[in-house]
């Protein structure tokens, strides 16, 4: 076998092998033969046709089957002596084969993992913000309570629609085209939430119960916001409300079963300081995190970096349907955008995590992995056996092996940095105070 590597552009490399000898030979007999026996040539009984015919029609074919199954066969030992590994998808380019000799060259491309030198983490400095409870808090929990207890109430006729207010609406789509595609649906969104693109929002804002909007040509975009099309939308109104907040009573206090309006603070109280000390952890590890992508300068797989992309995207569209949003209609091309330097961020971090656990004898143990299931299966929010039993149907065991890998390298990093705390700016303390509320909010 004779290997051949040749560079491509940025990370991409070709591999082009040539194999000679009896297991082409083999390969080729076993093609033709299976061929003679299975396809019908005109003029000829099934399996009796000649195999300078079989030989001549399929050409081509012959040539591509038995490139896949030399190159299935050959390509692992022809990465080994190449000293390469693909990080992503592998394509077979080209084959040829030469039957007097029993010979086939073939061409695959991959990309590989990027070159970089590990920066020395031991006492590296990494400001995070300075979070901590405050009184105020209490009250910002007790007007989320508020918000989830509030009640939807029409409002009157000749009232507008509103940024707040919550539309029950009729749409119906139609793709432009002579033989477009037409669906029409119910939904509801709270208008100014961004749930719609925003030429929608624009055309629905002042509108009255009742009334129409009507859109032309808004253009299509999949996930790599290429324009595939164009829909025409009609909207109708079908009822606006309004929120109403509760009183911050005893009585409200105890509708969510507790003694009183004090007791139901000082519960408060004791959630939030969990809280905020789960998110001072999860904001030292972001920051972490994002310093360590700051300090190395590398180039990523393409491949990779679609890949993330998607995935990123594909759950954002998944969030979207739960709002009962059709994601035909969302804007991809602007979320695509906002998502694509999370996404490089993400591969980035990776790498050098997996270099630096490479470099310092980090594996996962088995308490890491189960740490690692106890996490997706909160998120998924099903139990540890069933997230467990999903993943090893589809083969994904590795991934959650990696990931707690992964986790372990980050958390033995945090430990060699030097976390210095620093307040916050006012814009800043606002942004983390919602995020504590976001939580609240996600665990009610």
């Amino acid at each position: 076998m004779k290997v051949q590597v040749q560079d491509r552009e940025g990370l991409f490399k070709s591999l082009t092998v040539e194999v000679q000898g009896d297991s082409v030979k083999e390969k080729l007999e076993e093609t033709y033969r299976e061929l003679q026996q299975n396809v019908q040539i005109q003029g000829f009984r099934r399996g009796k046709a000649p195999l300078w015919i079989i030989k001549a029609k399929y050409k081509d074919y012959v040539e591509e089957e038995v490139g896949k199954k030399v190159a299935d066969e050959t390509l692992k030992q022809a990465l080994e002596e190449a000293k390469l590994e693909p990080v992503a998808d592998i394509f077979l380019e080209k084959v040829q084969v030469e039957e007097k000799e029993s010979k086939v060259t073939y061409t695959v491309s991959f990309e590989v993992a990027p070159e970089f030198e590990l920066k020395n983490v031991d006492g590296l400095e990494v400001e995070v913000p300075k979070i901590e409870f405050k009184e105020e808090l209490v009250k910002e929990e007790l007007e989320v309570l508020r918000e989830a207890n509030a009640v939807w109430e029409p409002k009157e006729e000749d009232e507008p629609a509103e940024e707040g207010n919550l539309l029950v609406l009729e749409y119906e789509v139609e793709e432009v085209g002579e033989e477009g595609e037409k669906v029409k649906q119910e939904t509801s969104v709270i208008l100014g939430e961004g749930t719609l693109r925003p030429e929608v929002e624009e055309a629905l804002k002042g509108k009255k119960a009742g009334e129409e909007v009507e859109l032309k040509e808004l253009p299509l975009y999949n996930q790599e916001g290429k324009e595939i099309g164009k829909v025409n939308m009609k909207i109708k109104i079908k009822e606006i409300k309004k929120k109403v907040l509760p009183e911050l009573t005893d009585e409200f206090a105890q509708e969510l079963g507790y003694d009183n309006l004090k007791a139901l603070e000082e519960k408060i109280k004791e959630d939030l300081k969990q809280r905020i000390e789960k998110l001072r952890d999860q904001v030292i590890e972001d920051k972490v995190a994002d310093k360590l992508v700051e300090l190395h300068d590398m180039e990523i797989p393409q491949t990779l970096l679609r890949r993330e992309v998607s995935f990123l995207i594909e759950r954002r569209l998944n969030e979207l349907k739960t709002f009962g949003i059709d994601p035909r209609y969302v804007d991809v091309k602007k979320i695509a955008e906002k998502i694509k330097p999370i996404a490089e961020a993400n591969v980035k971090l990776r790498f050098i995590l997996d270099k630096y656990a490479q470099e310092n004898g980090i594996e996962p143990t088995e308490d890491d992995i189960e740490e690692q299931y106890k996490k997706l299966a909160e998120q998924y929010q099903i139990t540890v056996e069933e997230i467990k039993k999903h993943f090893k149907e589809q083969g994904l065991e590795p991934v959650v092996s990696e990931d707690a890998k992964r986790e372990k390298a980050l958390k033995d990093i945090i430990s060699k940095v030097k976390i210095v705390e620093v307040e916050e700016k006012k814009e800043e303390e606002e942004t983390r105070q919602e995020e504590v509320k976001n939580e609240s909010e996600g665990n009610s």
